[in-house]
């Protein structure tokens, strides 16, 4: 299974980082390949696919860029943290997972790659009834909280088709230095992609570009 790696992202606008999650989506289907990146935004807020604005409005007021996610779950706050968006294709092991199961595979793996960093987590392990509207109000079933004061470090979202999975992900581990983004994108890769036998290369990408 081949796998492209997205690189050249930091720069991008929040709009164009949420048209860069759909374009991937878009290269996994025609491609059959798995799509990995890893950005940021600042001073943002995301909303879930299928979230109506009143819901949210009070609450996200103050922040500049209102934004919403080709992926579903709760409104997303971002500024200090690190985002990674997956794309996997339908006929890939990992796609007739259960979400639930997905959720575990992923989180465990980032897991280990927070240890790498000396940053302490443990999955969340409790059935959860009703999300909140409000994604890092209260823990998903295998998000991951820290050790130390057991604030939730990541809230995930993900968008499914016939054809192939997105699943994007909040990281607020305190990776928000471009050369430690990096690093940890290349752990995750490192990680997730000999795993599952991939041959992966890089394809940097330029706005112009995505048409």
């Amino acid at each position: 299974m081949d796998a492209c790696f997205y690189s050249e992202n930091f720069a991008f606008s929040s709009e164009e980082q949420m048209a860069m999650d759909e374009w991937m989506l878009l290269q996994t289907d025609k491609r059959s390949i798995f799509g990995f990146r890893v950005y940021q935004m600042v001073d943002t807020c995301t909303i879930g696919r299928n979230q109506k604005l009143a819901v949210i409005k009070e609450r996200t007021k103050a922040y500049k860029t209102l934004v919403r996610r080709p992926t579903g779950g709760g409104t997303v706050f971002h500024d200090d943290d690190l985002i990674y968006t997956l794309t996997i294709p339908s006929h890939h092991a990992l796609y007739e997972l259960k979400l639930g199961d997905l959720y575990y595979e992923i989180h465990s793996l980032v897991n280990r790659v927070c240890k790498y960093f000396s940053v302490e987590a443990e999955l969340y392990d409790e059935c959860v009834k009703a999300l909140p509207d409000f994604c890092f109000d209260s823990p998903n079933r295998f998000d991951l909280l820290s050790l130390e004061n057991g604030a939730k470090l990541g809230g995930s979202a993900i968008k499914k088709s016939k054809k192939r999975h997105s699943y994007s992900r909040k990281f607020s581990g305190g990776f928000s230095n471009g050369i430690v983004c990096r690093a940890v994108f290349e752990r995750i890769e490192e990680g997730f992609f000999s795993k599952n036998n991939s041959k992966a290369y890089r394809k940097s990408t330029n706005v112009l570009s995505l048409a």
